[in-house]
């Protein structure tokens, strides 16, 4: 567990959940738009993944926070 806290508290990790979650909304717009599914993606299926992706991204935020406190000397 600590090592996962480790790697998702970086912001390089944060960024990279961020925009994979905006390019996965961006791909399920588009495929919604023109009505068509690659690889027997919906585009309801795109649209869970980015969600997937932002839900990730609050909890690297959420982590981070938490890694913050707990490294704070308390007085």
């Amino acid at each position: 567990m600590k090592k996962l806290t480790e790697c998702m508290t970086r912001p390089p990790c944060i960024c990279c959940l961020g925009s994979l979650g905006d390019v996965l909304l961006i791909v399920g717009i588009v495929t919604a738009a023109i009505n068509a599914t690659f690889a027997a993606f919906t585009p309801i299926i795109w649209l869970l993944l980015a969600f997937a992706c932002y839900l990730g991204m609050i909890w690297a935020v959420l982590m981070r926070i938490l890694a913050r406190l707990e490294s704070k000397p308390q007085s």
